[in-house]
Order: C-alpha cells, then sequence, then structure tokens
C-alpha cells in the first residue's frame, strides 16, 4: 500500500544527525505501521543528494536488510513515481518497498521516507577523479551492461527516466556474481547532484534544478557515458570546470569528448556512439542495446547536429563555426549579439557560411515579432537573444537573463524559487514572453509531441496576468506541478499533498500559536482552486481589496464546507483562529442584544468545532431580515416620538398663544371651582343659623 499524507517541507534541513538529538528522538520512526526506521543507525554509504540514509527494517520480518532515505526538505521528492517504482525488481535496481509519510513527533513535523531493501555490493566508484582498472570486454557485456539494460528496460516501460546513472551511483564489485545496481533516484528531482559530465549538453547547461523531467534517452547518454568511463578506467573529464566540459562536448561531440585517442573494439565503439550521439532523435534507447546484444547491427544515423559553416562568425572575442555553440556564445554576450543579430551579420553569416536559410528566415521574423509597436520595450535584447538562441540551437533550453532552463524544468525550478523566493520575475517573463511556444515551434521533427506542454503554457500565460486569490504565479506552480504538495508558508513542516489534509493540518498549526492572522494565503488559495477546480468566485471575494466582512464569510464558507466533504468533525482551534475574523459579520447585525446573543451562540459553535453551525449562526437568512424589520420598526417608532416632541417644542415657543390657549379654560375651571365653593359655604352658613 502506498501511502500518501504530509510530507516534511521547509526552507531549514531537518536535524537528522542522531549525536544532536535527544533519548526520546532516538526510538524508532514507524512508515504506515509496518516498517521501522532507526535513527540512531546512520547509513552514510547509502546517503542520496536528496536525504540521508538509516537502517530500517520490516516489523513483521526482521531478517530482511532494509536502510530508509528521510527526504531533505530541501527538494521534493519525486512521488509521482513511487507508486509505479514499487513494482520494478529486476536486481539490478534499488527495490522501493515503501514510500509514504514518517511522522516525527518531537519536531511536529512529518518526512516523506522511501525504504529500500539494502543494495547488495558496495558504491563500485567512491570517486569520479580516481583511475580505475579498465573492465575486460566480455565481463563488460555479461556481468554488467546485460542485467543494466534489463532496468533500463524496465524504466522505460514505467516512464521513468532516472536521472542520476553514474558510476558513483552504481552498486557493484567488478566480476562479481552479484549484478550491478543503480542507485536510489526518488527523493530529488532528476538531475539534482548529477556532473555535468553525465548530461547531455542541452541539460549540462541549466542548473541542476532547471533540467526538468528528462526523457529515457537522456537516461541512456548518462549510462553511455558511465560505459566510456569504466572501459577506459578514467573520467576524461577531471579538472576541467562545467563550461569546458560543455564547451569540450559541443566541439567535438560527445562521443569523441568521452573517449578522446583510446583503443576501443568496434563493437565498444559502435554502442558508444549509439549511446552518446548528440542528436536525441538519433540517439540509441534500451531497447536498441538490446538488439545490439542479441548480435543485430544497428546503424547510427547521421546527423547535420554538427556541421560547420564555410567560415567563422566571431562573438566575445572568440571564433564559432558551428550554430550550436555559437547560440552558446550569443547567450553569454547579450549586448555585442543584439548589434549581429539587427546589422543583418547574423543572417548573412547562416545564408552564405552555414547555407540555411531556413534559420535566417526565422530570425527575421523574430526581429519584428519582438518589437513592441516598431519600438524596443525592456529587456527587449534579452528577449531577442534568447529567441535567436532558440533558432540557432532548438535542442538547448531556453537562455534569457542568465537563467538557463530546459521547457520541463520551469515547474521544477519555479517550485524551488517560490519557496525561496528568486528568479520568480525571469521565469514569469519566460512564461509570459513564450519562450516555451518558440522552443516548441522550432522543433520540427517532433513538434507534434510537443504541443500539448504549449498549449499549457499559453493557458498560464492567462493565469500570470490575474493578480486575485487563486492566481498568478501561485496557480502557474500547481497546474504544471500536479503532484507537488501545498508550499504555503503556514504549512512549512507539513507538505499537503491533498485538499483534504489542509484542514486538519491547519488545527495542528492553530496548536502552536505561532501563526498569522488568517488561516488562508495565496498559495492555500491556488492549491485548492487548481486541485478542485473549484470557481474562483469565492477566493476573489479574500483578496485584501476586499471588506472583512466578505472575506471572513467566504473563508468560513469554503473551510465549512470542506469540513463537510473530508472532515474532521471537530476543529476547535481553526474555529477560535476564525472568530476575530467573524466580529465583522456579527457586528452587521444593528439590535446589540442580540449581537450579544449571537457572540455567545458562535462561541459555543466555535468549541464543538463545528464551522457550518457556525456559519449558519452568523449568517442566517432569516436573522439578518429579522433584524432588519426590527430595526425598521425602531426606527419608524422613533422617528414618530421625534415628530411629536418637536411639535410640542414649537408650540411651546408661543407663550401668549399658550396662555390663551390654556389660561382660560383653567382660570374658568378655578373660578366655577371657587363659585362652587363659596355658594356652597353660604348654604352652609344660611343653614346653621336656621338650625340656631
Amino acid at each position: 500500500m502506498f501511502s500518501i499524507g504530509c510530507v516534511g517541507w521547509g526552507d531549514e534541513k531537518p536535524p537528522l544527525d542522531p549525536r544532536k538529538m535527544s533519548e526520546t528522538q532516538q526510538n524508532a520512526l514507524s512508515l504506515d505501521g509496518r516498517f521501522q526506521i532507526l535513527m540512531d543507525k546512520p547509513l552514510p554509504e547509502l546517503n542520496s543528494p536528496g536525504g540521508a540514509a538509516y537502517a530500517a527494517s520490516m516489523k513483521s520480518d526482521l531478517t530482511q536488510d532494509m536502510f530508509a532515505i528521510i527526504c531533505s526538505r530541501e527538494y521534493l521528492p519525486r512521488i509521482e513515481f513511487v507508486q509505479s517504482m514499487r513494482t520494478v525488481d529486476t536486481g539490478s535496481n534499488f527495490r522501493l518497498r515503501e514510500g509514504g509519510v514518517v511522522p516525527w513527533p518531537a519536531q511536529n513535523a512529518s518526512y516523506f521516507t522511501l525504504v529500500y531493501e539494502k543494495p547488495m555490493s558496495e558504491r563500485y566508484w567512491t570517486s569520479l577523479d580516481d583511475v580505475h582498472s579498465p573492465v575486460s570486454e566480455d565481463v563488460l557485456n555479461q556481468l554488467f551492461i546485460i542485467p543494466m539494460v534489463k532496468a533500463l528496460l524496465e524504466f522505460q516501460r514505467i516512464g521513468f527516466m532516472h536521472g542520476g546513472i553514474r558510476p558513483t551511483n552504481i552498486f557493484w564489485r567488478a566480476g562479481g556474481s552479484t549484478p550491478p545496481q543503480f542507485g536510489e533516484a526518488l527523493s530529488c528531482p532528476a538531475g539534482v547532484g548529477q556532473p555535468i559530465a553525465f548530461e547531455t549538453i542541452e541539460r549540462g547547461m541549466c542548473q541542476p534544478l532547471a533540467r526538468g523531467t528528462g526523457t529515457h534517452v537522456d537516461d541512456c547518454y548518462a549510462f553511455g557515458m558511465t560505459l566510456a568511463m569504466i572501459i577506459t578506467g578514467v573520467n576524461p573529464f577531471r579538472g576541467m570546470d562545467d563550461d569546458t566540459i560543455i564547451r569540450h562536448k559541443m566541439e567535438k561531440g560527445s562521443f569523441n569528448a568521452a573517449t578522446g585517442s583510446k583503443r576501443l573494439s568496434s563493437k565498444q565503439i559502435e554502442l558508444l556512439r549509439g549511446l552518446l550521439t548528440d542528436d536525441p532523435h538519433h540517439r540509441w534507447d534500451a531497447a536498441d542495446m538490446e538488439q545490439w546484444l542479441g548480435g543485430r547491427k544497428i546503424t547510427s544515423k547521421s546527423s547535420d547536429a554538427a556541421r560547420k559553416a564555410s567560415r567563422h562568425i566571431e562573438v566575445g572575442g572568440k571564433t564559432y563555426w558551428q550554430a550550436k555553440t555559437l547560440a552558446k556564445g550569443m547567450a553569454d554576450n547579450v549586448a555585442e549579439s543584439v548589434k549581429l543579430i539587427e546589422n543583418g551579420t547574423l543572417e548573412k553569416w547562416l545564408t552564405r557560411s552555414l547555407a540555411d536559410t531556413v534559420k535566417a528566415k526565422d530570425i527575421a521574423e523574430i526581429i519584428e515579432s519582438t518589437r513592441d509597436g516598431g519600438g524596443k520595450h525592456a529587456h527587449y535584447q534579452d528577449q531577442l537573444v534568447a529567441k535567436v538562441c532558440i533558432v540557432l540551437d532548438n535542442a538547448s533550453p531556453i537562455r534569457y537573463r542568465n537563467l538557463s532552463v530546459t521547457p520541463w524544468g520551469i515547474s521544477t525550478l519555479l517550485a524551488h524559487s517560490l519557496a525561496a523566493r528568486e528568479t520568480l520575475q525571469i521565469l514569469s517573463e519566460i512564461i509570459s514572453g513564450k519562450f516555451v511556444t518558440l522552443w516548441v515551434n522550432m522543433q520540427r521533427e517532433s513538434k507534434v509531441d510537443y504541443v500539448p506542454m504549449a498549449q499549457q503554457m499559453e493557458r498560464m500565460h492567462s493565469l500570470l496576468e490575474r493578480g486575485a486569490y487563486g492566481e498568478g504565479l501561485e496557480r502557474v506552480l500547481y497546474e504544471i506541478n500536479p503532484y507537488i504538495p501545498c508550499l504555503s508558508p503556514m504549512l512549512r513542516s507539513y507538505c499537503v499533498l491533498s485538499t483534504r489534509h489542509i484542514l486538519p493540518v491547519l488545527e495542528q498549526v492553530a496548536v502552536t500559536g505561532s501563526h498569522p492572522s488568517e488561516p488562508m494565503d495565496r498559495h492555500m488559495a491556488a492549491y485548492i482552486v487548481a486541485r478542485e477546480r473549484r470557481s474562483e468566485a469565492i477566493f476573489v471575494a479574500m483578496g485584501p481589496s476586499e471588506t472583512p466582512l466578505r472575506r471572513g464569510l467566504a473563508l468560513l464558507s469554503l473551510y465549512g464546507e470542506m469540513q463537510y466533504r473530508y472532515g474532521p468533525e471537530r476543529l476547535p482551534r481553526v474555529a477560535a483562529w476564525l472568530m476575530p475574523l467573524l466580529e465583522p459579520c456579527i457586528a452587521r447585525y444593528l439590535s446589540k442584544p442580540f449581537q450579544d446573543k449571537i457572540r455567545r451562540q458562535a462561541a459555543e459553535a466555535a468549541t464543538k468545532g463545528a464551522l457550518s453551525q457556525l456559519l449558519r449562526l452568523i449568517d442566517d437568512p432569516a436573522r439578518v431580515t429579522g433584524d432588519e424589520q426590527d430595526f425598521l420598526e425602531a426606527r419608524l417608532m422613533y422617528l414618530k416620538i421625534q415628530r411629536e416632541i418637536a411639535s410640542i417644542q414649537q408650540e411651546m415657543t408661543d407663550a401668549n398663544k399658550m396662555a390663551v390657549e390654556y389660561g382660560r379654560p383653567v382660570a374658568a375651571s378655578i373660578a366655577s371651582l371657587l363659585a362652587i365653593i363659596f355658594i356652597t359655604m353660604t348654604l352652609a352658613r344660611a343653614a346653621l343659623s336656621a338650625l340656631g
């Protein structure tokens, strides 16, 4: 069972040194309840560029010798290949037993972990600088190439590019009975940790994270370079820096650069020529090697990739005879290259010296299309040279503003850049400048294979122009990286691989107390939109320019729905986190006593962690309507009283009128009363006199 949950992720590296851990931290960590990782037993000899190695075992069978790679937070593991790699068991690759999440309670985090069966031999080469004894042809063919080709065929079957084939990542004892094994390759992106010598010219021009996933024939190239070193016993590029290696390959061709003047058999020459051809369309794959091993002769097709001009052209003080090497020279000397392009020198060289009218025509069209309305815009020179370089060398990466990236590498590099806040503007300009579309259009032989990629990048261009929550570079990141975890800073220690895990992780984040005022940011919004394909309207309401009332209701509505769909039933800490944001929603009720009542009810609902109930309390249409109706009636009564008071006050301003209107009746009443009293007294006195 392949377990996917939350993966440790962040800017800092995990403290995996057991010498710095407490005794409680040194206890075995558990993966899926079936495997245990012994953190007090590191295996540095099995370390990978993507993480540190530790002893591991299966709880149900302690006799099986295993090890685990705990993936560093510096790179994203290749989670998308874990399921398929568990099915590969050729004996010539590390057998993957499980991949998933290992909770680390002491760190309040989790780390993605890969559990493998331990290799049967030690690392073949420990250094590329050492000189080794050449291996005989028979031993190499029977005990090395045949088992390795089986593994490569399996990689090709599942669409997996290893990206780390080299003598120092192969485990074998030359001439031994155990088969060689390819080392670990899932803990980091393809190409990370891979020396340029084993990368094709195009991939070698890029920084490791910009190389992209690559293809099967890129692995075959690395295998061919590995074979060349094993056959000769030496690394032909010792002491060279990366630029020198690339130029050496460009000028001589990879086969000649790898073999030099070494004497090889005709069979070895045939094999290495097929694997190290610099034209990927003519390079051998694993199936070709299998046929070669069976004795079938495969003629390597010729290519004009290294065609030389009749006259050279000069850029940056260096002379160039080939379009491929010229493209690299122009990318390194932008200002000088612009002059060569605009004054027509480049077109003349292509037409007259290289006899390539197609490239000359393409460059003329690019000059016109790169101008903005007839004028020169910002980064015009960089864009012009980058596009011209794509025409000159259509297999090369996109080289723009000192960044070199393959079309496939944009996704991986963007993930790293958004976490590290580096090269974002350049990547944005590459996408908006439609460099990928041009690159695809230049792939004349296999353009149809790359059209979906160009169409995807066209869609990403439209997303970049939107600034709302759920859009922009963050949205592009999750659209072109379907397996990437959510990179929200709030989830620094928990890499969420599914939207259903967002609320449980936020509940854990809320425990720490050190969190932003709102449990939402651009990363989470973009992640939810991309993964669930929901409407962007609710995220527009969460934007900073919206009213606090709309933002609070939108956020509570979204999380209430997610809790209803995915659970858990109780989210008291998330509810408490949301309560301050809901105050404007409560304050919109006009009755102060009713506000107090809503606050008490909302506090009770928050304690239960029921977000849907909380939403119904503060956003009940019947309550809102009733409150507004009561307020209207109270306002009408108030106005009536005010009118009566005003009328009385107006009347009291006329004293004479008041005296006449109110004095006469009062005086008459008093006089009548006095008259009655006098008459009564007179009658009483008369009666007394009569009796007396």
